[in-house]
């Protein structure tokens, strides 16, 4: 940093950080080699096509002969294959001991392989790249999961934030193709500030002269505005606790602002960034086919156990407006559990997130590995009042 800040404050800039990216830190381990799957055509919801159609991923652990130990690890917004990496390795959330676990580049990640087609930039197609949903990045997954990896049924489906909404998708669109689903600051549907936040981030981008419709060159981004519409986002993904815990004076959220934005907007792809909100901010699993936009009925129809982990603290995707709560009351077989740290959107990578979160995964998938049914504790957790709504 390039300002002073107590230790405590520091290491909560970092989850501030996190937040801004929604939860896109990597991993400083060495990456595993990165693998392609060649889709061909790939025909969108919208019924458009994205031709030569190609996913990259990498992979953990070794996939068992009857290929029955894998699990698939989805990233967030601003994340890549390697952004999951947190939870995966020996004695990790996900056990790479045990477990092979799975981690794509999805649909609109700007990645730097060359052989990956996925993302307006990367297709070469720009701006005239067809807008995709949620729905279509699940679909991408699948087929890459099926097609490329031969896979036909997974222990679990999780993910962080974006990776969490379409982890929710999943167990909505493929409900027999894995025994758990465990989404990480998901949300079931937009809300409606939702709706006001990623149009206002979007229009910062779009309002910087260089954006220019989305044509602008690959060495002469719109940085700035990038940096600040991202920036708009982050100012939700955090609460106003967390704030006063991270930072002691006003001098010091202004120098992490600047800091910040800079940062956000030398490495973040403005045109893919734009394609994946766009995805998100038009989401709602009550609009899968079959449900006519009603997400008791979509929450129904869930087969896998459900460990739906929020965080009371995340203003950007809150449990109760996003439907996250309705679902967890009428899923068959589900168990909600609170990340509950002032981080807000990035408090997955919290110390105290981080030890959550790996206690209930860990939890669950040895009850699966012992062919238990359900989940240990409570399906809510004990210090909440009532089911429907967060404390406070």
């Amino acid at each position: 940093m390039s300002f002073p800040m107590p230790q405590r404050r520091s290491l909560a800039a970092l989850a501030l950080l996190a937040a801004a990216t929604l939860v896109s830190a990597p991993s400083l381990a060495q990456s595993p080699p990165v693998q392609t799957c060649q889709l061909g055509e790939f025909t969108l919801e919208s019924g458009a096509k994205v031709p030569n159609f190609r996913m990259t991923y990498i992979t953990h652990g070794t996939l068992n002969a009857d290929k029955s130990n894998a699990i698939l690890s989805i990233h967030g917004l601003r994340g890549d294959r390697n952004t999951q990496t947190v939870w995966a390795g020996p004695g990790r959330a996900l056990d790479t001991d045990r477990y092979f676990v799975i981690q794509p580049d999805t649909m609109g990640v700007a990645s730097l392989d060359p052989n990956a087609t996925t993302s307006p930039t990367r297709s070469g197609m720009n701006m005239a790249f067809p807008r995709f949903t949620m729905r279509d990045m699940v679909k991408a997954e699948h087929r890459m999961l099926t097609e490329c990896l031969g896979i036909r049924r997974l222990v679990a489906v999780t993910g962080t934030s974006m990776g969490g909404i379409a982890s929710m998708q999943w167990a909505v669109s493929f409900p027999d193709f894995m025994e758990a689903v465990i989404p990480l600051v998901p949300q079931a549907h937009v809300n409606r500030q939702g709706n006001f936040i990623w149009e206002a981030a979007r229009q910062t981008i779009m309002l910087d002269p260089k954006w220019r419709d989305g044509a602008y060159p690959a060495d002469d981004p719109p940085k700035r505005g990038t940096g600040i519409g991202m920036l708009i986002q982050n100012a939700f993904g955090i609460s106003a606790g967390g704030f006063e815990e991270m930072f002691a004076t006003a001098d010091q959220v202004r120098g992490f602002y600047r800091q910040s934005a800079e940062q956000i907007g030398n490495t973040t792809q403005a045109r893919d960034w734009i394609y994946r909100t766009w995805a998100i901010e038009s989401h709602d699993i009550a609009q899968t086919p079959g449900f006519n936009g009603d997400l008791i009925a979509a929450a129904r129809s869930i087969k896998a156990r459900l460990l739906l982990i929020p965080n009371c603290f995340d203003q950007l995707l809150p449990p109760g407006e996003s439907g996250v709560m309705t679902v967890a009351g009428h899923a068959p077989n589900a168990k909600i559990v609170d990340v509950d740290d002032l981080g807000g959107h990035g408090g997955t990578r919290a110390p105290r997130g981080i030890a959550t979160i790996t206690s209930e995964i860990r939890d669950l998938l040895q009850r699966i590995s012992d062919g238990r049914p359900g989940f240990s504790g409570p399906q809510y957790p004990r210090h909440w009042s009532r089911p429907d709504r967060c404390p406070g």
